[in-house]
């Protein structure tokens, strides 16, 4: 082997030994960016007519299994002419989810997230005046 060949197969060798280097320091943080997912969990808030409330307070609750405590982690206000509600940046378990509205009863719900994208459906609230 010439000794242009030999140069050319240890700076190819050390190249190859950077790359692989660089992609055991990285792999770490891609893998724990990829476990850590975002997951939601939406709605509709309808009237006993089927009409959509366009304004609504929703508050979401962790829940512990083992102390049977509540943590608020979001208090929301929504405005949406349909009556749609999207609640973003869960991860994957259980909470509890109160939606109220003036004039109308108060709604809870218990929602495991378990999909990325969990739906409570349509939510018939009845009139209180």
């Amino acid at each position: 082997m010439s000794r242009k060949a030999c140069k050319y197969e240890l700076i190819s060798n050390i190249m190859i030994k950077r790359i692989l280097l660089i992609t055991l320091i990285f792999m770490p943080l891609f893998t724990a960016q990829s476990q850590k997912e975002s997951f939601s969990i939406w709605g509709r808030i309808v009237d006993s007519g089927f009409n959509p409330i366009e304004s609504f307070s929703i508050k979401v609750f962790e829940l512990n299994a083992f102390t049977d405590q509540r943590k608020k982690i979001q208090d929301l206000k929504v405005w949406d002419h349909n009556g749609e509600f999207l609640i973003k940046n869960l991860s994957a378990q259980p909470y509890l989810i109160e939606i109220t509205v003036e004039n109308y009863t108060r709604y809870s719900i218990i929602k495991t997230v378990a999909d990325k994208n969990e739906s409570v459906g349509e939510i018939v609230l009845q009139n209180t005046w």
